[in-house]
């Protein structure tokens, strides 16, 4: 009883502090077959000092468990004005009755209405859940704490993530998770994740060089990363051609009308018909690193020191 009583004292505390109120008092009570409490809250709503309380009382139920009364209620007048009052059992879903038991409470002292408002209750909640979809709720648990608690609670694990785990992947897979004693929502992300992965490893590679025999196959948009930090492309290497498909290497691109040179420097007829701009500074292009000549040589690094092969 002690425990269950404990239980309830931590779920409330915590519940009433992100309504941004503050605990003032704590009364206690032991009796032969009965334990209870009040707590006592202080806070303000649209700048207005507002007061509310919770009462609980913790009997031995009928079947021999233990039960709890639990009464919300909001200062008016030097009087306590009853909000909520329901009954919790010892269970694992104890912090979402709780929360939803005690939502006109939280209603009646918080400045604004939040989602996390909408979602303690659970009639809209079920609503909204009905209406979206898995990886929808999975990124809405992802948006704060609150909506994480609410969303992979008991009362939402045990209807909306098992009826979507047996929907999406049976109710062998719903079973399992019954007899591991797992929760709905654990087991639909991990098989979730499982089938994008097997999804991912099925699927073709594409833009494959047909040319190109062993190694990896990279989209041309996809560059491999250069561990050694070459800042400069390899013009003999594989590169694609805009007309459509691969060049291998070794194909002679220069002088070639018929296949786009991409190295083009700016002195090649096609992009300069009135001549060269200027007296060359050495290396084929006007120092201009990777970069044809009209002859097809490559220019250097501005002093003569590039590559003068032709390719």
């Amino acid at each position: 009883m002690d425990n269950f009583r404990s239980e309830i004292l931590k779920e409330t505390r915590e519940l009433m502090l992100n309504e941004q109120q503050h605990e003032e008092s704590m009364k206690s009570w032991n009796g032969p077959e009965t334990k209870g409490f009040e707590l006592k809250f202080g806070g303000t709503k649209r700048g207005v000092p507002q007061n509310s309380g919770v009462v609980g009382q913790v009997f031995i139920s009928e079947d021999g468990g233990f039960e709890a009364i639990i009464t919300g209620y909001v200062i008016k007048n030097s009087l306590r004005s009853i909000a909520a009052s329901f009954t919790v059992t010892p269970s694992s879903s104890l912090k979402s009755d709780l929360s939803e038991g005690l939502h006109p409470l939280v209603l009646a002292i918080g400045s604004a209405l939040t989602l996390n408002h909408i979602l303690m209750l659970g009639s809209l909640r079920d609503k909204i859940l009905k209406n979206l979809t898995p990886k929808s709720v999975a990124k809405l648990i992802l948006s704060n704490k609150k909506s994480q608690q609410i969303l992979t609670s008991d009362a939402v694990d045990n209807t909306f993530w098992k009826k979507r785990l047996n929907n999406d992947f049976g109710n062998e897979t719903v079973q399992n998770t019954i007899t591991t004693g797992r929760k709905f929502y654990g087991m639909y992300c991990q098989k979730a994740n499982e089938s994008r992965t097997t999804a991912r490893r099925n699927e073709p590679v594409r833009n494959e060089n047909p040319l190109m025999i062993g190694g990896p196959r990279h989209p041309p948009r996809h560059p491999v990363h250069d561990p050694y930090g070459n800042r400069f492309p390899d013009p003999d290497t594989e590169y694609y051609n805009p007309l459509g498909g691969f060049l291998p290497p070794g194909v002679p691109r220069a002088g070639n009308p018929n296949i786009p040179d991409l190295f083009r420097g700016p002195d090649h007829p096609d992009l300069n018909p009135l001549g060269p701009l200027g007296q060359p500074r050495g290396g084929g292009s006007h120092g201009r690193p990777f970069m044809r000549d009209p002859n097809g040589r490559f220019g250097g690094n501005g002093g003569g020191g590039g590559f003068d092969g032709y390719i």
